[in-house]
């Protein structure tokens, strides 16, 4: 559409239609933190996955091709992954990290036979070699701007007027030189298992199980400060499936009560088929927990963050988690899109604006017509009419005047006023500027 990098952002919002246009500060940390997790995913493909740059993933396929078919069975898997990722991407295998690297980014054919590297490369820019700029354009000064131009140039020239590196990166991409991996290592989610004798069907005996393994979970995140947002407990049921329990909490937790308190009544119900002859728990899930002091005197300590969420997982463990909505801001500063209703498990916005005045207890939804009388044109209330009778406004401040949000077509604009009426009511009424039209959007209780 015209965009291109480095250029300013006011060029940019110029040539793209209105409201196409997302700005978001660059974090080359976030970057790397995204690509070491696309790693982590591509290990189904090999256990040997290592992030390449700032844009590329190696993977070391040997032995794992033939798992997909063979090498075009394997890149056709890759592609069909990324695809369903949003990714764009170029896949390319062949012998060396360095050619498959280089037909990635420079090349047309997927696959390098196995020791055609030197066929492969030859009709590639110098640039494939990953050697740095000044180097490129010092051959392209010798109208060396091809691989194979620099493959008929004998080896013993090239250090001493280009350096070791371009030797270097001639002999990765031919396989003459050693190219080792650091693969990623994800670290393996807590787990805790416990072996009956033999099959049970005791529910007390199985209970009795869960809680100690949630104990022991609880206390390895507790001594790395880590919390699970998701708790699975497996039962190994005899000739059966095994059943899995599954629980999710909408802020991260090591407490092994409250656990207990959402897995309880799932596990009474749970059918245990003709006995259980394994418990396994497993926190596929955690994050970093945050630290409070305790108190001493628990008869003193208010409910705050931490037992309001525990309310929220048992309600959401009882009711399910479609049935428990919590409200929260939005970035809109239109009082009936200022917030949305998600679930307390959903992720929540990471930034949002905050109201510039305060606002009702109870909005209207919609904004309810009514009818008022102001003493001047745009000055203070005097009477309105509300709950079928005209009242008498004996205090008025504002306006408050709220502008539309052109950029999705809405093209109204309302000024705010708040009202107290005779007989203590308050409420929150808007007039719209371009129809002279009066609305009742709240009411403090």
């Amino acid at each position: 559409m015209g965009v291109v990098a480095g250029q300013p952002v006011a060029q940019a919002r110029g040539v793209l239609p209105a409201g196409a246009v997302r700005i978001e500060t660059h974090t080359p940390e976030r970057d790397a933190a995204r690509l070491r997790a696309l790693a982590v995913w591509a290990r189904r493909f090999s256990p040997l996955v290592q992030p390449d740059g700032v844009d590329g993933l190696w993977l070391d396929i040997t032995g794992c091709a033939h798992l997909f078919g063979g090498e075009d069975g394997m890149c056709k898997a890759v592609e069909v992954g990324l695809a369903r990722l949003g990714i764009r991407y170029r896949v390319a295998i062949a012998d060396t990290h360095g050619c498959a690297w280089a037909v990635a980014r420079y090349g047309d054919s997927p696959i390098v036979p196995p020791g055609e590297q030197r066929a492969g490369m030859a009709p590639l820019p110098i640039a494939a070699l990953g050697v740095d700029e000044p180097t490129v354009a010092a051959l392209a000064e010798l109208a060396i701007d091809r691989v194979e131009h620099l493959l008929h140039i004998p080896r013993s020239v090239l250090p001493s007027r280009f350096g070791h590196s371009l030797l270097l990166a001639l002999d990765r991409a031919l396989g003459q030189a050693i190219e080792p991996i650091d693969p990623v290592r994800p670290v393996a989610p807590r787990r805790s298992k416990r072996v009956f004798d033999g099959y049970t069907t005791n529910v007390e005996s199985i209970g009795l199980a869960v809680r100690e393994l949630l104990d022991e979970v609880c206390v390895q995140l507790q001594g790395c400060g880590r919390g699970m947002r998701r708790l699975v407990v497996e039962l190994d049921r005899y000739e059966l499936a095994t059943l899995p329990i599954t629980i999710t909490t909408s802020v991260p937790t090591n407490d092994a009560r409250h656990l207990w308190v959402l897995v309880r009544p799932k596990l009474e119900r749970a059918h245990l088929g003709f006995g259980v002859e394994r418990v396994t728990i497993t926190a596929p899930h955690d994050a970093p927990i945050s630290q409070r002091q305790s108190e001493q005197w628990d008869d003193q300590k208010g409910a705050g963050e931490p037992e309001a969420a525990e309310l929220i997982d048992v309600l959401a463990a009882r009711l399910g988690t479609g049935s428990v909505r919590g409200a929260v801001l939005t970035e809109s500063h239109l009082p009936e899109r200022a917030f949305e209703w998600v679930a307390p498990m959903a992720k929540r916005p990471a930034t949002a604006l905050r109201p510039p005045g305060e606002r009702p207890t109870a909005m209207c939804d919609p904004p309810i017509p009514t009818t008022a009388l102001a003493l001047t044109p745009d000055g203070p209330v005097h009477r309105i009419h509300w709950d079928g009778q005209d009242r008498t406004v004996i205090a008025c401040a504002g306006p408050e005047r709220i502008g539309s949000e052109w950029w999705r077509g809405n093209g109204s604009t309302r000024d705010y006023f708040w009202v107290r009426c005779e007989d203590g009511c308050c409420l929150w009424v808007a007039r719209a500027r371009e129809t002279g039209r009066w609305y009742v959007h709240g009411v403090w209780d």
